[in-house]
């Protein structure tokens, strides 16, 4: 078994955490977690020891335990993306989780510190950089390429032969069309829909299902669902 520290104590490390446990083919053991010195507010979490991130290399030697950086998409995902950078001056080596219960094709390319979730979809021919997030039932179409530092939520669906830009987000069950070339740091809103390239800094937001004018009991009635 590797031995690894996850960074972050966060919703998404706890997540990352039952993720791993829970998948009887991981060959990843975790030993604790770190966290910056201001996040610092208790040394233990989920039953494992907590370090401060400045001091690891006292309690837990690179030479001995590898990282992964299981924090959200915070400032577009560049706080993961800064410390990754610093993990790795500390001489730790960043490993990727890609979940037993993904189909990732045997000829796709996956970089460090990627996590990939349960039932997502990596075809073939698909080429993932570093610092990349693919939440659950996510797909990623054949010969695609997503760039480094991006986060995939949940039902996102990148069409085949498209180009993902660094520091991207797309939220819950967006989609990106067929052969799309996608700028730098854009931001997919839930249930968008891009089927056009786009530039640099581009933000893309559906507006909300309008309210329908009955309330609840009346449009059981209406539709005889009471």
């Amino acid at each position: 078994m590797e031995k690894i520290i996850l960074f972050g104590t966060s919703k998404i490390a706890e997540v990352i955490f039952y993720s791993i446990k829970n998948d009887k083919f991981s060959n990843f053991e975790i030993s604790g977690f770190c966290v910056d010195n201001k996040y610092f507010k208790e040394d233990k979490f989920l039953g494992l020891p907590v370090v401060k991130f400045e001091e690891i290399e006292k309690h837990f030697p690179p030479q001995k335990f590898n990282m992964l950086i299981s924090i959200g998409y915070h400032k577009m995902n560049k706080i993961r993306e800064e410390k990754c950078i610093q993990a790795k001056e500390k001489g730790y080596k960043l490993i990727s989780y890609i979940s037993s219960n993904a189909d990732v094709s045997l000829n796709s390319k996956i970089g460090e510190n990627c996590m990939i979730l349960a039932n997502s979809d990596i075809e073939p021919g698909v080429e993932i950089g570093n610092n990349v997030c693919v939440w659950h039932n996510s797909v990623v179409a054949h010969h695609s390429k997503v760039l480094d530092n991006c986060w995939i939520t949940s039902g996102t669906v990148i069409g085949g032969n498209s180009t993902i830009g660094k520091n991207c987000f797309f939220g819950i069950n967006s989609t990106i069309g067929h052969n799309i070339k996608i700028g730098n740091n854009n931001f997919f809103g839930a249930g968008s829909v891009v089927t056009k390239n786009t530039d640099d800094n581009s933000v893309f937001v559906l507006s909300d299902t309008p309210k329908y004018r009955l309330n609840t009991d009346q449009f059981m009635k209406l539709f005889k669902f009471d």
